[in-house]
């Protein structure tokens, strides 16, 4: 049947590359106003009037390079101490039509009517600063690198929004202080920029500048022009953040332990363009837990970042690509699984699963003329066999033709005079015409004792268009490559990936159906003396239906070579030998935007001389913008020749929005492995832009009720500028 449609599908024509009108250059220009525009989302001020709007939206989707079917206007001003927006989303449906079912910080955008922009400050066509808001005032802020292939979703700084909703739709005025940005030292500077609407009824997606399927808006060298600014004098740029923190902790068999903690944050623009980060006796009190995850590989697990501190500017550190590329699959977006991070900032503080102090660390990010630089250097106390360490990091990256750049990495890991580890090593991101990417690295380890085989390289070859998605790459690990301060899964290895992807559209023939995607992708994987190890052929067929659900089907053929006994439970070992796979499997996803909505998953197939089934179902209920309840169960029956095991993983998150800036979560997890419920309940409020109260409850207890750990744990922050 889906072989069918797809034949139907792609018969049809569709016109390469842009549409003819939307090849046209967008300019804007901002207005310069005397006095202050006051953020209350009316837009009634005589100033809006001066600028003129930036409209004629285009759709990416459903119906490319089309008129957007709702008007769009965005006008800009800027005053000594910031850039302001003010946007009219005019809605024939009024305001029954809006679709608001998310307020918190950093909220989903694709789940909701939205409207976003993307500011390319430096000009450069490879970076810039993401943001998003909605029709209920929610922020959604973000950094992008490598020319929109780089995301960091984390960051977070200070603007201000407010939006009203209207009968004839919603308008929402923005203020981004000049202080929460970096850009160049021009008179009078030109910087890249570009709009999006979602009008999330229609799954209607649209833009003022339009970039190809299946580039976003973050594809900044795509953007269109912001003329007329000039913010070379910002004056002192300076923040400090203290914190007060008093957890109350109990762990099995201890007293209760009372530490009251103290420390601050410094953020100091040196330039306009470099920002001086300095944190003493740094806490993370008030980091979400990690979601707790199923391993039934051989390999380590990857758990991201979540601490404030590290994420700020993480996009300057990452190295070729590793760890933060996204590509987009059937209207969602993937983080790519990466073969090596070179610096992975949760080796620090982290040590097995225990927390270290960190005593403290300075940073210093941000631009000079065409280089890119960061400087990193944090300690950490010490506990017990753990000396006291310090972990340094610097990362140079240099422009190169239009929007591509080379660098270089050093890494250092110091504890005292036996206990070092360094990695350093160069890389170069190109891209060119619209869609190759090209990027490789090579790296190298120093640790004592350790001689050879201690370097990893790779080369990457992408090339994406409106249709096809093509990448090559090879990769070599070698079997003393050890970056302590980075993340790889599998060393002594030479792999090698290719994937393919074709995105044809049915149009008018099939009109509930958005798009097809097939792809397939091969991975081959050998030792140093080239024997085989593992060997995977994936296909799958993706269906993105018009209401922005989505099914798919896949098929994979795997080998693996076990050259060593497999522990996949603590008291059960697969032997050594040769294991092929033959796996199938099915997912559906439905529409994220109604009040119900869920995904169901099933795999089966082989699985190292036995069988597996695993089934995940998740649900999702939202009364509205203000609740949300989402559970997630993960469950895998396994039949093995030694025996058979199941695993079962449930995920509960509940979350209550009191106002966009006052916020209740809870995350509770149980895990069959562990046989242990782990709750994490946080009470958050935002009291000013970056300053926060947390009130946060953590309790882990065995399946029989005892309690192995419990902590509650009050946290306050306040920001000063100056």
């Amino acid at each position: 049947m889906f072989f069918g449609l797809l034949v139907a599908a792609t018969g049809l024509p569709e016109a390469a590359g842009l549409p003819q009108n939307a090849l046209q250059e967008r300019t804007v220009r901002a207005v310069r106003i005397d006095s202050p525009i006051k953020i209350d989302g009316e837009l009634d001020e005589l100033e809006w009037s001066l600028a003129e709007p930036a409209r004629d939206f285009l759709q990416m989707e459903p119906a490319n390079g089309e008129l957007s079917t709702e008007r769009t206007e965005v006008r800009i001003l800027y005053d000594d101490a910031n850039l302001y927006l003010g946007v009219y989303c005019f809605d024939s449906g009024g305001k029954e039509a809006l679709v608001v079912n998310d307020v918190n910080r950093d909220f989903y955008q694709f789940d909701t009517d939205s409207f976003g922009f993307v500011l390319d400050t430096f000009d450069d066509n490879r970076n810039g600063f993401l943001f998003n808001t909605n029709p209920q005032g929610a922020k959604f802020d973000s950094q992008v690198g490598g020319n929109g292939s780089i995301f960091n979703r984390e960051w977070d700084t200070i603007w201000h929004v407010k939006s009203k909703i209207t009968e004839a739709g919603w308008q929402v005025e923005i203020a981004i202080p000049f202080k929460s940005l970096r850009f160049g030292n021009k008179e009078v500077d030109r910087w890249g920029i570009n709009f999006q609407r979602r009008i999330r009824r229609k799954n209607e997606d649209t833009f003022w500048a339009l970039p190809p399927r299946p580039f976003s808006m973050a594809r900044v060298s795509l953007a269109g022009t912001l003329e007329g600014i000039q913010a070379n004098s910002i004056g002192p740029n300076l923040y400090f953040k203290p914190y007060l923190s008093a957890p109350i902790v109990r762990v099995e068999g201890d007293d209760v332990d009372f530490q009251p903690e103290a420390g601050l944050d410094l953020k100091y623009g040196l330039t306009s363009q470099l920002t001086l980060d300095i944190s003493v006796n740094t806490d993370f009190a008030q980091v979400e837990a990690d979601n707790q995850q199923i391993n039934l590989t051989r390999f380590s697990l990857f758990f991201p970042e979540k601490r404030e501190f590290f994420l700020e500017n993480a996009p300057i550190f990452q190295f070729g690509r590793q760890g933060g590329r996204f590509r987009r699959v059937a209207g969602s977006f993937e983080q790519v699984p990466a073969d090596v991070i070179p610096f992975f900032s949760r080796r620090i503080g982290i040590s097995e699963s225990r927390l270290v102090p960190v005593l403290g660390g300075a940073r210093v990010t941000g631009r000079a003329g065409p280089y890119t630089l960061g400087i990193f250097s944090m300690q950490t106390d010490q506990l017990k066999e753990e000396p006291s360490t310090n972990f340094s990091v610097v990362r140079v990256r240099r422009d190169v033709l239009g929007r591509s750049d080379v660098g270089g990495l050093f890494i250092n890991k110091h504890g005292d005079a036996d206990r070092y580890n360094r990695t350093y090593g160069v890389d170069a991101n190109f891209n060119f015409f619209r869609g190759l990417d090209l990027t490789s690295y090579l790296l190298k380890t120093e640790t004592p004792g350790v001689r050879n085989k201690d370097v990893a390289g790779s080369v990457f070859l992408a090339w994406t268009d409106s249709k096809i998605q093509a990448e090559a790459q090879h990769t070599v690990i070698g079997e003393n490559f050890n970056p302590e301060v980075g993340f790889v899964p599998r060393v002594g290895i030479k792999k090698s990936v290719g994937r393919f992807s074709w995105t044809p559209r049915p149009g008018e023939s099939l009109p509930w159906i958005r798009g097809f995607t097939p792809l397939v992708q091969l991975e081959y994987l050998t030792d140093d003396d080239r024997t085989l190890l593992t060997r995977t052929l994936e296909t799958k067929l993706w269906v993105e239906f018009q209401n922005g659900s989505r099914f798919s089907a896949a098929r994979k053929f795997r080998f693996e070579r076990l050259i060593e006994p497999f522990f996949i439970q603590p008291k059960q070992a697969i032997p050594v030998g040769d294991y092929p796979f033959s796996e199938y499997s099915l997912t559906f996803a439905s529409d994220r935007s109604r009040m119900l909505s869920g995904e169901v998953r099933l795999t089966t197939g082989d699985f190292f001389g036995g069988e597996r089934d695993a089934y995940r179902f998740q649900v999702v209920f939202r009364k509205d913008y203000r609740f949300e309840a989402q559970v997630t169960w993960t469950h895998n029956d396994v039949n093995l020749p030694s025996g058979k095991f199941s695993t079962d993983l449930v995920i509960t998150r509940l979350q209550y929005s009191f106002s966009n800036n006052l916020f209740l979560k809870g995350l509770i997890q149980y895990s069959g492995e562990l046989d242990e419920v782990s709750s994490n309940i946080r009470f958050n409020f935002i009291h000013k832009p970056l300053s926060d109260f947390f009130l946060i409850y953590n309790e882990k207890r065995s399946t029989t009720g005892a309690v192995s750990e419990r902590a509650l744990i009050a946290k306050l922050t306040y920001i000063f500028s100056l």
